[in-house]
């Protein structure tokens, strides 16, 4: 399984329900890196009005950190910020890609002049809708789509449906993807939406799950199959091991799953590493 899941967490530990500091996001990911299971580690995400701080917190050790820049509403001028910290710090970092909000396809076209394409582009899309075009325009424009895919309460979490559209025009358009919130866990189920000790808890998606529902699109086009894969969370349903993953009566073989992987789910953002990674080693037979 090592093939299919590598690099596939962005570590986003400054970012809610976690919330850390940049000094303690900093020394998490550095160790990280330095773990056993660095090979499911991918990107530092973070804001990127906070990459200043990044560089100011950061020790000179480790290689060059790969980043993912989440920007605002002032692409123009924030594009030109991440330039210039590159410029000075290009030797400590590398931003790899920048992620921000797009609502329509011409929002896209624009954002896709202003943004420039050296980076890898994800462009994240309102959590219900058709869809269709929207995905349709971010492929046109050489960019990748974000969906959340929850967050720190119920009500942030898309409904099934929807989650389906959208891996529906993205296969259909051949765009590829990250996920973002809501994906601690690699199974679907019942859990709690924050680290409070009173956190309400809720139906959480799980990132095998998000994986074998877009490889069934690929390989069916079936949507409805597809969504009751998403919507899966009978304990032992879903099994994991070395060279195959398989749901009920249905095999999804290693090298499939890796080919989802590039074609289209290339990974999703975390503000927990350990989680995901810790469950995964579980449920691997």
């Amino acid at each position: 399984m090592r093939d299919v899941f590598a690099g596939i967490v962005d570590y986003a530990g400054l970012f809610p329900p976690a919330s850390l500091t940049m000094a303690d996001a900093v020394a998490r990911y550095a160790e990280y890196r330095q773990s056993p299971d660095a090979w499911m580690l991918g990107r530092f995400v973070l804001a990127g009005s906070r990459l200043a701080e990044l560089a100011a917190s950061r020790l000179d050790v480790d290689g060059v950190w790969p980043l993912s820049a989440v920007l605002g509403a002032h692409i123009p001028n924030e594009v030109a910020q991440v330039e210039a910290f590159l410029a000075r710090e290009s030797h400590r970092f590398a931003v790899e890609a920048i992620e921000t909000r797009v609502t329509a396809p011409g929002q896209v076209l624009v954002l896709g002049e202003q943004v420039p394409a050296k980076w890898e582009r994800y462009f994240e899309v309102p959590n219900e809708g058709s869809y269709s075009k929207l995905v349709q325009a971010i492929g046109e424009v050489g960019a990748f789509a974000k969906i959340r895919t929850g967050g720190t309460q119920a009500a942030q979490f898309p409904e099934p449906e929807q989650l389906t559209r959208f891996l529906i025009a993205i296969t259909a358009h051949g765009v590829r993807f990250k996920a973002t919130a809501g994906l601690h866990h690699p199974l679907r189920g019942e859990y709690p939406l924050t680290y409070a000790p009173d956190a309400e808890r809720a139906m959480m998606y799980g990132f095998v799950n998000l994986l074998l529902a877009t490889a069934e699109l690929v390989r069916s086009g079936d949507g409805e199959v597809a969504q009751a894969i998403l919507e899966e969370a009978t304990p032992g349903a879903i099994a994991v091991a070395e060279d195959a993953i398989t749901w009920r009566d249905t095999r999804y073989e290693a090298a499939e799953l890796r080919a989802v992987r590039d074609a289209h789910f290339v990974g999703f953002g975390s503000c927990s590493f350990r989680e995901p990674v810790d469950e995964l080693a579980q449920e691997v037979g």
